[in-house]
């Protein structure tokens, strides 16, 4: 298991986040040009049709950048969630207390999905209800999504014991 490595990265690209932006978006869009085609003062609708979609355009980009990526080895675990958390944060093995895959409410446990916490505890997600439980000691807890949890269960039974 020395050489095992366990790697995930997951995006919203291709997820129902995807679609649920652009059924908001084209709607909105073709409103505004109708709006613009029907308007007597063009200069004015240009202006709001340019600000509307560079600010679609802003959002569309940001959430298909994000990324949350995972990877744990023999000797940690470690994350990153960009655009927002560029460099691996890492949690070698000796420093972690505990950690065990759970399944939570996003909502109700956390306040949702993305980068969520306080002091004592923080949650990184994309989607979905399944996540990597740590216990890093000094009470603080860090919870990472992930997709894969029955091959994260299966890798993570030894790990700790190693």
């Amino acid at each position: 298991m020395s050489n095992r490595i366990f790697k995930e990265s997951q995006t919203y690209f291709g997820t129902w986040v995807m679609y649920f932006i652009i059924l908001t978006e084209v709607p909105i869009l073709i409103l505004l040009t109708v709006l613009y085609a029907t308007s007597n003062d063009k200069q004015e609708m240009a202006i709001a049709l340019g600000v509307v979609l560079a600010t679609m355009a802003l959002l569309f980009a940001l959430i298909f950048n994000l990324k949350l990526e995972t990877r744990i080895d023999a000797k940690s675990i470690a994350f990153r969630y960009t655009p927002f958390i560029r460099k691996w944060r890492h949690f070698p093995k000796k420093e972690i207390k505990s950690c065990k895959v759970i399944t939570y409410s996003p909502i109700t446990d956390y306040g949702g999905w993305g980068f969520k916490g306080n002091k004592t505890t923080k949650a990184y997600s994309v989607l979905g209800n399944e996540g990597l439980l740590m216990d890093v000691g000094e009470k603080k807890k860090i919870m990472i999504g992930t997709m894969k949890s029955k091959e994260l269960t299966d890798f993570m039974k030894n790990w700790m014991e190693e």
